[in-house]
């Protein structure tokens, strides 16, 4: 656990306040926000630079060594990557994680990753799989599907 990226900014002196906003040691702010919204920042280990997201390190600043349990991803409650402050970091699963995006926002995702499924799933195939398996996994792993939201979007959809 001593060599996690979280672990050793913690042990050089990076810190997140509960407003979300990381220092180093010299109280200097760090961090740049990527290309997808989340905020992170680099800093040197044995001359090679170590790049962290600053949710992990607010994760492991409120959770410790939980955070590094199997299955267990760091979540943005209000579903913005770029809020780390400490009301909105919290810990779970994958599932969970997916949960904290708004409905609406999870519907269009479900529904734009299934336009490139039109001509690869017979849908009509899918829903009476589903109908006698009723089961999620099994009809993913039946059709090769790697996400429920598509599954739920190809079940529900009117066709």
């Amino acid at each position: 656990m001593e060599n996690r990226k979280e672990v050793i900014a913690s042990k050089k002196g990076f810190v997140v306040t509960e407003e979300g906003v990381a220092y180093n040691k010299k109280g200097k702010i760090v961090g740049y926000t990527d290309v997808r919204g989340y905020c992170r920042f680099t800093f040197k280990v044995s001359s090679q630079s170590v790049n962290i997201a600053i949710h992990r390190l607010q994760a492991y600043q409120k959770y410790g060594y939980l955070l590094y349990e199997e299955g267990i991803v760091v979540r943005h409650l209000d579903g913005d990557p770029g809020n780390n402050t400490w009301k909105n970091i919290a810990i779970g699963t994958l599932s969970d994680n997916m949960m904290d995006i708004p409905k609406q926002i999870r519907i269009q995702r479900a529904a734009y990753a299934s336009t490139f499924s039109t001509g690869k799933w017979d849908h009509t195939k899918i829903k009476a799989f589903h109908l006698v398996s009723k089961s999620y996994s099994q009809t993913m792993i039946e059709f090769g599907i790697s996400s429920k939201g598509t599954l739920s979007y190809i079940l529900n959809k009117k066709v």
